[in-house]
């Protein structure tokens, strides 16, 4: 068989599991989504969600052409497990969008059945800066809940100095133990050929509130002690609902933490890890920050110099946990 007999079988191959995928039940762990090369971004979320479903982000730092944009949310649900499209058709900024099924895991110790997260492509409806309301999140007496939301855009300010490869993995991975996931969380990137410049590890997570998380590790360094992590708290960039769980946290997260110290000049592997503490939690998305030219295959119209392979291994879950119930308000 020919190399273009093969991409073409492939191509059908990806396209029929595009149809079927949505009508089944996915693994919750995260994984691979896709890499945005020689990139400007940002992300902003928004929580406090749970029982009412509304909300508005004001997205900032936009300052130029937006390429790509993507909308992830996340929350607990009574649905069966079958029914991925539970709680895909929601409403962002006055028009009705569908994501796409990331996975069923826990219910994070809240009492539902399962927990679902979803992504949307919403490229075509971010225009730039300015408030994008959020509407349809809750269904059914909320039996189909949420927790909260996260935007992420891609764009371009006319600066190639500051372009960024952005390496994004995703699904529905909690650190609870449950029948759809591995328990923790685990990262492997291998073969990076890095030379100079910031790097950085953003995690967008669910659930958080004033309990301790578990330290996240890297290459065997903290970068993250156990404690507060995930506090589920308004900040730069999360805003929040009114829902707030017995004073407990507002349910979503944001976080960046640099691994910038962890690199040397040449190939570099990185391990993150992290287990659970006290605090039952999802994360939705991780976003890997690279000096623009750092991820592999780069596009062969890409202006900065290629330094070399990345390879991005896939993702389990690491350390055994009880179920810890967690506080509610009525």
């Amino acid at each position: 068989m020919s190399s273009k007999q093969l991409k073409s079988l492939l191509a059908v191959a990806g396209a029929v599991a595009a149809l079927v995928g949505p009508t089944m039940a996915q693994a919750s762990d995260l994984v691979s989504f896709k890499t945005v090369f020689n990139t400007d971004f940002v992300a902003q979320g928004f929580g406090g969600m749970r029982d009412n479903g509304t909300g508005t982000i004001n997205l900032t730092g936009v300052s130029g052409t937006v390429k790509e944009a993507y909308l992830y949310w996340h929350g607990p649900t009574n649905a069966a497990s079958t029914d991925t499209a539970a709680n895909a058709a929601v409403n962002f900024n006055g028009t009705d969008i569908t994501g796409s099924f990331l996975g069923i895991s826990s219910d994070n110790c809240w009492g539902f059945q399962n927990s679902m997260a979803y992504r949307a492509n919403v490229s075509s409806l971010i225009t730039g800066n300015g408030p994008y309301s959020l509407a349809n999140f809750v269904k059914n007496n909320n039996s189909i809940n949420v927790n909260g939301v996260s935007l992420i855009v891609f764009f371009d300010d006319g600066n190639t100095a500051n372009n960024r490869d952005v390496v994004m993995f995703n699904g529905n991975d909690s650190n609870i133990s449950n029948s759809f996931d591995a328990n923790g969380w685990n990262i492997s990137l291998n073969g990076i050929n890095y030379s100079s410049g910031s790097a950085n590890l953003q995690m967008h997570v669910s659930d958080g509130q004033d309990f301790a998380d578990d330290a996240i590790i890297v290459n065997g360094s903290t970068i993250a002690p156990d404690g507060g992590i995930f506090p589920g708290d308004t900040d730069d960039l999360v805003a929040n609902g009114p829902f707030n769980a017995s004073g407990s946290g507002s349910l979503w997260d944001i976080e960046n933490f640099s691994i910038t110290s962890l690199l040397n000049p040449g190939a570099n592997n990185l391990q993150m890890t992290s287990g659970v503490n006290s605090d039952c939690l999802s994360c939705v998305l991780i976003a890997i920050d690279l000096p623009a030219g750092s991820a592999p295959d780069q596009p062969d119209d890409n202006d900065v110099p290629e330094p070399g392979a990345l390879a991005l291994a896939g993702l389990g879950l690491i350390a055994s946990v009880a179920a810890r119930r967690r506080r509610r308000t009525a």
